[in-house]
């Protein structure tokens, strides 16, 4: 991040909520940056997108949160209530980047509650988060939504709830290939479904790639099956880099076992986490039938 970009985040924590405010950056990864914003009102987040030079990054990164500004606005209350606080434009206009203020969700990410787990079995606690992470895409799901980018940190687990976070690669439930905000080739790699892996190593960088919520069923059981054990359903690879080699293997779907891979047996739910790794996207569940199997463990 550079030292005007810095100056920037200041100048706005300072405008959105007063002079007063603190801001401390949090994240600095491909275009985008992070800073958790102290407020007399509360914590909240500022999200500052700019554009990328790294291979790896999205395409159009600097339109990010502008783009996840206006999904929030459009999805009315299918959105998570109150998230969204406000946005606009850096100075230097669209090409320069955009930002995003949202209210700080409360609780810790997937990733991090689940690592909680292994070392100190908890079946009813693993079932619990399971559960609410399938019921929060669930409910998208009903609302003819798909999220886009479903990670271990976009679920932030409070209690027994799950929010989530991140919404720039959502998909309204009017998207068709080619009419969407931004060119969309699939989020992170890893946790992607096979037929999407497969569409982007057929097609080229400029063509919009279509998202079912059978492929999101898929991308949330590789979340859970990551959260479960620390490591990825596919690939032995120890690099985070995406590549068509990466991908290739994500096509052909291979899951690697979990009776090789969990932290302790739990067999029914891993069963469930499995149900929606298949190869076959007729044969996967939906994220409600999900939420419903792994409640019936808790």
């Amino acid at each position: 991040m550079t030292d005007s970009l810095h100056t920037t985040a200041h100048h706005l924590i300072a405008r959105v909520w007063g002079e007063e405010a603190t801001g401390r950056l949090i994240a600095d990864r491909r275009g985008t940056c992070l800073w958790r914003v102290e407020a007399r009102s509360g914590p909240y987040a500022l999200k500052i997108t700019v554009p990328c030079t790294d291979p790896q990054g999205h395409v159009e990164s600097e339109r990010l949160a502008l783009v996840e500004a206006e999904v929030l606005t459009a999805m009315g209350p299918v959105a998570p209530p109150g998230l969204y606080q406000g946005h606009g434009l850096l100075p230097g206009g669209p090409a320069a980047g955009s930002w995003l203020a949202l209210r700080w969700v409360r609780g810790e990410d997937a990733e991090t509650a689940f690592a909680k787990l292994r070392p100190s079995p908890n079946r009813a606690a693993a079932a619990s988060y399971a559960a609410a992470m399938c019921e929060a895409v669930a409910d998208l799901h009903t609302g003819g939504w798909r999220h886009g980018d479903l990670q271990e940190v976009h679920f932030i687990l409070d209690g027994t709830h799950a929010h989530l976070l991140d919404f720039a690669m959502a998909h309204a439930p009017d998207r068709t290939p080619g009419n969407g905000p931004v060119v969309y080739r699939g989020a992170y790699d890893w946790f992607m479904s096979p037929e999407l892996a497969h569409a982007r190593l057929t097609t080229t960088p400029a063509d919009d790639l279509p998202l079912t919520t059978a492929s999101e069923v898929w991308s949330l059981c590789a979340v859970l099956y990551a959260c479960w054990t620390g490591t990825y359903p596919i690939s032995t690879r120890d690099t985070t880099q995406s590549t068509p080699e990466l991908r290739a293997e994500l096509a052909r779907g291979q899951v690697k076992p979990l009776t090789s891979t969990r932290p302790w047996p739990f067999a029914a739910f891993e069963e469930i986490i499995t149900s929606g790794l298949q190869i076959d996207p007729a044969r996967r569940p939906t994220a409600r039938a999900l939420q419903h199997a792994f409640e019936n463990l808790i």
